[in-house]
Order: C-alpha cells, then structure tokens, then sequence
C-alpha cells in the first residue's frame, strides 16, 4: 500500500512557503512608493559610499545635493487580491492622469479687452399698460432693457388719461442708464365740440357742445354726475347736483321767464321738497312730484293771496284753508282750484256760508249768516237759494218763503202772506 503521507506534506510545506512570500512582498511595497534613491558616483576605489551619506550634515547634503540626479520610482498599486502585479508604462501613465494638475492661464493683458460698441438703456415708468417709443417707432411697454447703438434718442412714454413722458438721451458705446418716467392721470374733464380731451370722461371739468350747452363741474364715464352749473340753449340755468346726464338730488332751476325753482329734483323734474317763485311774485313750496305740487303745501300770491292746504298736480286739491288779502278767507274741500264738497266761505263783511260747494259756488244744502244775526237757510242752486227758504231776522224772527213766489213770505206757523223782510242775498 502506498504512503501519500510525505507527498502532502511536502505540499504543505511550498503552499506556507508562497503565502509567506506574498506578505513579504505587501510589507515591503509602501515603503518603495514615491521614495527616491540617489544615483551613486563610482569613487576611485570602486567602493559605494553609504557610510558618509549617512554622516553629512544638512548644509553638506544640500551641496552634495546640486551633483545629485534623482531618479522617480512609481508608485506600486496593491490590489484586493494580495497579488502584486507588474507596473507597466501605461499604469505609470494613467497614474499620472489620474493625480490633478494645477491649471495654469495666461490672462490678457489691458490692451486685449474688446472695447463696447453699444450702449444699454433702462426704462420704467409708475404706471402699467404704458406704450413706449423710440424716435418714433413703437417698442412695446415697461419694464424695458434694451441694446441700442450709441446716438440720440427722444424716448416717449404715454398711457390713455394720463400725460405723455418725453426726454431725450445721447448714448455713448458703453453707457447703461436707467430712465424713470412719471406719467400724472389726467382728471380735467373737457369735452369740445364732440371730442373728450385726453379720452378724460371722468372728474372735474367742462363741456361745451355745438347746440350751445355749456356745463362746468363733475363728470363720471361722460356724463354729468355729482355738483354742477349748466346753461341750456334755451336759456335755462341749473345748478346743483347730477346723475347720469340729469338734473337729481339738491340744486336751483331758473326758467327764461324768470320762474325759480329751488329744492330736490328727480330725473331733470321737481320732485320732493322745494319752492317756485315764479316770475309775478307768487310762491309755491310744499312736496312736489313729477314736476308738480302733489300733497300738502303753501301758495302764497304777490297781492297777498295764501293757501295752505293740500295739492294735487300744481292745483288746490283736498282740504286747505285761502285766505284773502281783504281778510275773507274759505276753509273746506278743494277740488281743481275751485271750492268743492263741505267749506265755510267768510267774506270780509262778516258774512258767512256754510255749506256746500260746487265748482266755487254755494250749491246744496248751506246757511247764510250775517254779523247782525239774521240767517238764511236753504238749498243752494249755484250761488243762489232755492225752493224754500227759511228767514230769521236780528230779532228771532222767523219767516218762510218760496223762491217760486218772490216777495212773498210766511211767519213761522202761520198761513198768512206777509212782505218779507229785507235781508242781504235774498
């Protein structure tokens, strides 16, 4: 039988003896990396010189430094493995590559710089939606950075309402200003002749139109709105307040024939509190609508007529009380400017109606009275008594008679003709 016993020992043995190789050769490298030997000089002997090496002094060293040609070793790369491959010229070389260079660059000197040829302009301005132009030509709106050859340029910067911005600048090749335009709105509102100035419709301003009509104070979107006076071609003046084009809220009104209106308008009308005097002197105030006295009000004429009472369109309408300037006065119904319906007429006599009325007159039932005490009582037919009639005289006296027997007269309870007394209004 064979002994394999020595033939793996023996393998044994050369694998150790590999592995103790390898370490030797991987403790050895880091030494070798990067370190430089000096080229050594045969001496006359032949003999190397390593024994004075080591005894000279810095200074010597540094002398003996300048005969000295020192020679790089590259460094040895170790891989994972434990191996220790071969270093090639092409591994020194990407070593090489492999560590930075510091760059070096030749800055120009001053004459080499390229000179500017074209200037740079800045524009902005405080308002936006702005229209820009450059000599003329439109170039947009701000914010604006532009290229420009170097010259002369009027610059012009404009918005609607608003003033137009002009400057001129001359630039140089080089030059970078920044322009800041202020462009103030305009709020003069003037219209001529059918053209809005500055397209400006809204704000404190004038108007002028070919028919003759002037007006002067605000405006909103083109018509009058807010506080102002306008003179109408037909020779009406108003002032005071506005809205949408007509005369409404407070303001005065004065007509070619010299009637005056003061108070609160409503759509170019008189409506609700005011006063007309009109031209003769008589004067109008109460609450008005439509252009009309409607609802409680006064009259008072020039020769010194007063009413107060209640109106309807411009006329006595309702109850009120006239008062005449020889001191008879009407208290009652009203209807169209006359007496109507249940009134008291006393006349500056002391004579007095009650009764009655139609269209001004005493019509129905009423009674007469006189300051004396005598009275009549009758049916009134249009300002006169009608079938009979009852007398009393001063002293009581009482006497019946018919309008269809005049002057002839009955004492109460009696069937006796006898002359009837003589009595006003009868």
């Amino acid at each position: 039988m064979i002994d394999y016993r020595p033939l793996l020992f023996a393998n044994f043995l050369a694998i150790m003896l590999l592995v103790t190789a390898g370490f030797a050769t991987i403790q050895r490298s880091p030494e070798l990396v990067g370190s430089r030997i000096p080229a050594v000089s045969p001496s006359s002997s032949g003999e190397t010189q390593t024994s004075a090496d080591d005894e000279r002094t810095p200074a010597d060293s540094a002398q003996a430094g300048t005969d000295r040609i020192p020679r790089v070793i590259p460094a040895v790369s170790v891989p994972d493995t434990g191996s220790s491959p071969e270093t090639t010229p092409d591994t020194a070389s990407a070593q090489t590559a492999a560590d930075p260079q510091p760059s070096t660059t030749t800055e120009p000197s001053p004459e080499q710089k390229q000179q500017p040829t074209q200037a740079r302009l800045t524009l902005r301005s405080n308002v936006y939606d702005d229209q820009v132009r450059i000599n003329g030509e439109p170039r947009g709106s701000t914010a604006m950075d532009l290229e420009l050859e170097p010259g002369t340029y009027t610059i012009e910067i404009s918005k609607p309402k608003h003033s137009t911005w002009r400057e001129q600048v001359h630039l140089d090749a080089g030059d970078s200003p920044t322009l800041m335009a202020r462009l103030e709105r305009y709020t003069t509102v003037r219209y001529r002749d059918g053209t809005w100035e500055h397209g400006v419709k809204t704000g404190q301003g004038t108007y002028r139109d070919s028919d003759g009509l002037t007006y002067e104070g605000e405006f909103r979107n083109g018509e009058f709105h807010g506080e102002g006076t306008a003179h109408f071609p037909d020779g009406r003046i108003y002032e005071g307040e506005w809205k949408q084009g007509t005369m409404h809220g407070e303001g005065s009104l004065q007509r070619p024939n010299g009637d005056v209106y003061e108070g609160e308008f409503q759509d170019g009308e008189y409506h609700g509190r005011g006063t007309l005097t009109a031209s003769n002197g008589d004067t109008f105030t109460g609450n008005w609508e439509d252009g009309e006295l409607n609802g409680h009000g006064t009259l008072t004429t020039a020769d010194g007529l007063m009413y107060v009472g209640d109106f309807r369109d411009g006329e006595l309408h309702g109850e009120g009380r006239l008062t005449y300037p020889n001191g008879g006065y009407y208290r009652g119904d009203f209807a169209n400017d006359r007496f109507h319906g249940e009134g008291v007429r006393t006349f500056s006599s002391g004579r007095q109606y009650r009764g009655q009325f139609v269209d001004g007159r005493f019509h129905g039932q009423g009674e007469i009275r006189h300051p004396s005490g005598a009275s009549i009582e009758s049916t009134f037919r249009e300002g006169e008594p009608y079938g009979e009639v009852r007398m009393t005289t001063p002293e009581g006296e009482v006497f019946i008679a018919r309008t269809s027997e005049p002057g002839v007269c009955y004492r109460k309870g009696s069937y006796r003709e006898t002359q009837c007394p003589s009595m006003e209004a009868w």
